[in-house]
């Protein structure tokens, strides 16, 4: 069990040797050190856990067996406690009138540079991409959750810009630290739990949100499943539509 768990969170498109592992682990405190630089980290509690985060990467990939699982997953534990902006001392970067969350983007980035990821698409990820986009705006709509307000341009880029590290951190977890273990069982299930588990975390915005955002994480999950693996196509998905949210509807 522990050997199937280990090979699941194996990185596919880097062998990650001793040099490449280390310099991808330096990325997360390397960014730790430049929100301190633009004042958007205080005290030392950020960088203690950009430090851990860097090791725990770092023995994801190096170690072996029951090491790696556990570096794996207590990985995964501070990327969700930092997307969930439970570490002290960080502060949101302001993008125009909106602004980035700064943790969870650190988390995202560490993540990417240590989990790279490849680009896929095709015909079923079209579909699918197809059916999120017209399908869940259009959810969204009927239970009367949005209404018709298009964002100003300038709303929407700023949007864009600062969006994309909040989708980046999302799919990043949800891909590899939820659904690729999970679909060393079973394909559909991991789809379903990582959509499920997807909608839970948006509970903050209530229940019909977490429901919506159900619905659009089993498009994530199934294109991730459809491109056989690139976390890229679900980031795809889910940060254009996440635009098109804001185009038609505001913030």
């Amino acid at each position: 069990m522990t050997s199937t768990v280990q090979a699941a969170h194996r990185p596919r498109t880097s062998s990650h040797g001793g040099v490449v592992a280390v310099f991808s682990a330096a990325i997360g405190p390397a960014l730790c050190a430049a929100l301190y630089a633009a004042g958007a980290c205080r005290g030392p509690v950020p960088m203690a856990v950009s430090l851990v985060l860097a090791a725990l990467l770092y023995g994801s990939v190096r170690l072996t067996g029951r090491q790696a699982t556990v570096c794996f997953a207590l990985a995964g534990a501070v990327i969700l406690a930092m997307a969930a902006g439970v570490v002290p001392g960080f502060t949101r970067l302001a993008v125009g009138h909106l602004s980035i969350n700064s943790p969870k983007a650190l988390a995202g980035l560490a993540a990417l540079a240590m989990f790279p990821s490849f680009w896929a698409w095709n015909r079923r990820c079209s579909f699918i991409a197809l059916a999120c986009l017209v399908g869940v705006p259009l959810l969204a709509l009927s239970v009367g959750w949005v209404r018709w307000a298009p964002a100003a341009p300038g709303t929407l880029l700023a949007f864009a810009v600062s969006n994309v590290f909040t989708v980046i951190a999302e799919e990043w977890f949800f891909r590899h630290w939820v659904q690729r273990p999970l679909a060393r069982w079973s394909a559909l299930a991991a789809v379903v739990v990582s959509a499920a588990l997807f909608g839970l975390v948006h509970l903050g915005g209530g229940v019909v949100f977490a429901g919506l955002a159900a619905a659009a994480g089993l498009a994530y999950a199934g294109v991730y499943a459809a491109s056989r693996g690139s976390i890229w196509a679900a980031v795809a998905l889910h940060w254009v539509l996440n635009l098109l949210r804001i185009a038609l509807f505001g913030l």
